[in-house]
């Protein structure tokens, strides 16, 4: 059980390296491999190739309420854990997210006039949890006077692999291409269940618990310390199969001033093997059980302790009370599967101003629907080398993201980069989450039938207009 709360508590203050979603940007910007990744119908007009190892990835965080929120000063500035702030801020909303998206390779190559391929080896991670409110209230909160019921239900879903995969698009006619991605998954190291759902009763002079949970560790052997958990894992490499595709489509236009995509991505699962994946089971069998407390809590007021230290005495002694056990066990776990829709629209006669509108929305773990939804603008500059682009987000736990993208395409070379919440940049400790994105792109071939950002010129001599397009 360690493992899994240690976990939690970095994901509770956000001591980790930022990991992602698929943002807005990829799903509006111009000519840009990166958008084939989350929807393979928007292939680029050339071929092209991303540096190897660090050309491209992205890496987001989502949590339903900031640092400052819960972490506070005194007057002799010493900061202090808000314990009133805490269960406050995690009422009703209760969602940590983080994802990680690394391309290790990424190319794409026309094999006909119509038809396009991708190959992409990638690594990635996703992290989601719902939190354990009622936790929160009978460790922090509980007055000796007060009897109540506290619902220490959670939801974890971590999850690590490799994929390879391999895409077709296909152009349908003038308006509609269509694009698929087939992909070899192998899993690194999960922490998964369908729900933890335990109450807690209190009583005149003890507790009474109720509930089972089951948790399953892919690569995870739960009957061990941390130390072997890296270790498990890049030992077992290759044991964990599964598989998952992505599927989309994308019109254009006759007059090539309305673009639109729909995509989802990640339908399928990995199979984590038995020899190397364990599973913790609780065998309550409908009865109650006396609990006396939770051991740390004069540690946790004073300083000398952490919340997390706190959390894992906690469900360890809950554990022992609901007679859990850790067996081997194979299971199937399936992927994060992630829902997008976007549209876009040129105006003037020049069509360099551009307003789009997007949804992503994702499953991050059993019974939950993470969304976001956006509105953008994008500036074409008259030579079609800068893509200059700024949008709103609201997410299901945070309403206020406000984004800033660029492309520049310079010949062969492209640099995409990207933030859809710029907030970290000026007070980290007030963000709830952000979404950043990194390509560095190489084309390897000219382009071919694609016609964006278009623009228009006046012949001085006939005075007709007459188009060209940027790219």
């Amino acid at each position: 059980m360690k493992r899994l709360y240690l976990l939690f508590s970095l994901l509770v203050f956000g001591n980790v390296t930022y990991t992602a979603a698929q943002d807005h940007f990829t799903l509006t910007a111009r000519d840009l491999p990166q958008s084939m990744l989350a929807n393979p119908a928007m292939r680029p007009s050339r071929g092209f190739v991303t540096i190897p190892l660090f050309g491209s990835f992205t890496a987001s965080f989502d949590n339903s309420f900031s640092y400052d929120k819960v972490i506070e000063k005194d007057d002799a500035g010493v900061k202090y854990l808000n314990t009133a702030a805490l269960i406050d801020a995690t009422r009703g909303s209760d969602l940590t997210l983080m994802r990680f998206n690394l391309d290790l390779v990424n190319t794409g190559f026309f094999v006909g006039p119509k038809d396009y391929m991708g190959v992409t080896l990638r690594t990635r991670a996703h992290i989601g949890t719902s939190l354990p409110e009622g936790l929160f209230g009978m460790i922090l909160d509980n007055p000796i006077d007060e009897y109540k019921t506290f619902d220490i239900d959670m939801t974890p879903n971590a999850v690590g692999w490799v994929e390879l995969g391999v895409s077709y698009t296909r152009d349908l006619d003038r308006n509609w291409r269509v694009g698929g991605r087939l992909k070899y998954v192998n899993g690194l190291m999960s922490i998964q269940s369908s729900g933890l759902e335990v109450d807690v009763r209190k009583e005149y002079d003890r507790y009474v618990v109720s509930g089972d949970y089951t948790l399953r560790g892919g690569n995870v052997d739960f009957t061990h310390g941390t130390g072997d958990l890296f270790k498990d894992m890049f030992k077992n490499i290759g044991s964990n199969p599964g598989f998952a595709f992505d599927l989309g489509a994308a019109y254009e236009s006759d007059d090539r001033r309305l673009h639109a995509g729909l995509s989802v991505a990640d339908l399928g699962a990995v199979f984590w093997n038995k020899k190397n994946s364990s599973v913790i089971r609780t065998h309550s069998e409908g009865r109650e059980y006396e609990f006396y407390g939770v051991d740390g809590l004069s540690g946790l007021l004073n300083g000398t302790t952490s919340i997390g230290h706190v959390l894992d005495s906690a469900y360890t002694d809950l554990s022992r009370t609901l007679r859990a056990d850790t067996v081997a066990g194979s299971f199937t776990q399936m992927l994060p599967v992630t829902f997008q829709a976007a549209a876009d629209y040129a105006l003037g006669p020049y069509m360099r101003h551009h307003v789009s509108a997007g949804f992503v929305g994702m499953i991050p773990y059993h019974g939950k629907l993470h969304y976001a939804v956006s509105a953008g603008y994008t500036y074409c500059t008259r030579t079609g080398t800068w893509q200059l682009m700024a949008n709103y987000t609201y997410k299901s736990n945070n309403p206020v993201n406000v984004g800033l993208g660029v492309v520049m395409t310079a010949g062969k070379f492209q640099l995409y980069l990207a933030a859809d919440n710029i907030i970290p940049a000026f007070s980290l400790s007030r963000a709830r989450g952000t979404n950043v994105s990194l390509g560095l792109n190489f084309f390897t071939s000219r382009k071919r039938n694609f016609k964006r950002c278009e623009q228009r010129t006046v012949n001085r001599t006939s005075r007709k207009a007459a188009r060209y397009y940027t790219y």
